[in-house]
């Protein structure tokens, strides 16, 4: 947008015969904008309108720069434009702000970031006493603090055993940043010291997985499945990268919330949908079923709150609310997985139409 006043200065002389550049020189504004005035596609005054493109878009961008806080705005605005998005990247950090939507990690503004800075190099082939398995989705940084921890040592003494990229995973605890990929020899590293195999390591941690960078992958940072991390031995929250469209441990019956995990064992409708969730995503690319997820469940909040929950999600609010005290009814995680199964379908009906 231009001011006013120039707007209706381009139109006066084009109207006396000037040519766009010209006016353009003249007025000391981009061609491009002047064109818009000329051509009447914008009034003198009338600014530019985003949030109608945006708007569509606002439930899924807000819930996947939530799910995966390291997701950055450029590659959040790739993401869009494929699903049909017009704004610029200038204009969607614009309509990001204007929604309050946070666009970087709040994890990483408090992490101090010199601990392991000046970590010297002192590579070894020897492998530590004390071998730890990684969970399925487990980040390097937590991989590491575990190793370290049961081998009695800090992180920054491994880091001297290990190549730089280990250091700057530990730093920004993002394995995920296209740019910074393992390769080969960072993986027999790893594998040297913790006494594992390549393939063990490989199958396990994402930050290792090879193959053509199309961009960050569409993942969900969240924690293991409390009863799979027991299962090994662990009663701490193991931070991990799931696939985006994963809500839980099927093996389980364990939701997967932001803040809470929900014992699912009295819905088992909740992992049915799940199942479909998984099909879906093998059907259609990550970010469309995303879109329609994140569009549903904001249909079905908004018909909530204006008629109050359908007698099937009351009671499923009910069952969830009994079999995990002191979970309160009104949980957000709750009323998430509460809608899941309502979610889904109206995501399949929508993904069914739009082809």
């Amino acid at each position: 947008m231009i001011p006013q006043r120039s707007a209706e200065q381009a139109i006066t002389l084009a109207d006396q015969g000037w040519n766009l550049s010209a006016i353009a020189r003249h007025l000391g504004h981009d061609r491009r904008t002047i064109r818009i005035y000329l051509n009447g596609r914008r009034k003198p005054g009338q600014p530019r309108s985003h949030t109608h493109s945006f708007a569509p878009f606002a439930s899924y961008a807000a819930r996947r720069l939530r799910d995966d806080p390291h997701l950055r705005a450029w590659g959040l605005h790739r993401e869009l434009t494929e699903l049909g998005y017009r704004g610029s990247y200038s204009a969607l950090t614009r309509e990001l702000r204007n929604s309050g939507i946070a666009t970087t990690c709040p994890a990483c503004e408090h992490r101090p970031h010199s601990a392991y800075s000046r970590a010297p190099i002192n590579r070894s082939r020897q492998s530590l006493p004390m071998r730890v398995a990684p969970l399925a989705g487990e980040t390097i940084a937590s991989y590491l603090g575990r190793l370290a921890a049961v081998n009695h040592l800090p992180v920054s003494v491994l880091l001297t055993h290990l190549p730089p990229w280990f250091t700057a995973r530990t730093v920004t605890h993002d394995d995920l940043t296209g740019a910074a990929r393992a390769n080969g020899a960072d993986v027999e590293s790893l594998a040297a010291l913790s006494g594992l195999t390549a393939t063990t390591l490989l199958h396990a941690l994402p930050g290792f997985r090879s193959g053509p960078d199309n961009g960050r992958p569409s993942v969900r940072a969240t924690h293991a499945c409390l009863r799979c991390a027991a299962r090994h031995g662990h009663t701490e929250p193991i931070p991990v990268h799931l696939s985006a469209h994963q809500r839980l441990c099927a093996r389980h019956r364990f939701w997967l919330g932001n803040t809470t995990g929900i014992d699912l064992a009295a819905t088992p409708e909740i992992i049915h949908a799940q199942r479909l969730a998984s099909r879906l995503a093998r059907r259609y690319t990550g970010p469309r079923l995303m879109l329609a997820e994140a569009t549903a469940l904001q249909q079905i909040i908004a018909n909530r709150q204006d008629d109050g929950p359908p007698d099937l999600i009351r009671r499923r609010i009910t069952a969830l609310a009994s079999a995990n005290p002191p979970l309160a009814f009104d949980h957000p995680d709750l009323i998430e997985a509460a809608t899941y199964p309502e979610t889904i379908s109206n995501a399949a009906d929508a993904l069914t139409r739009s082809r």
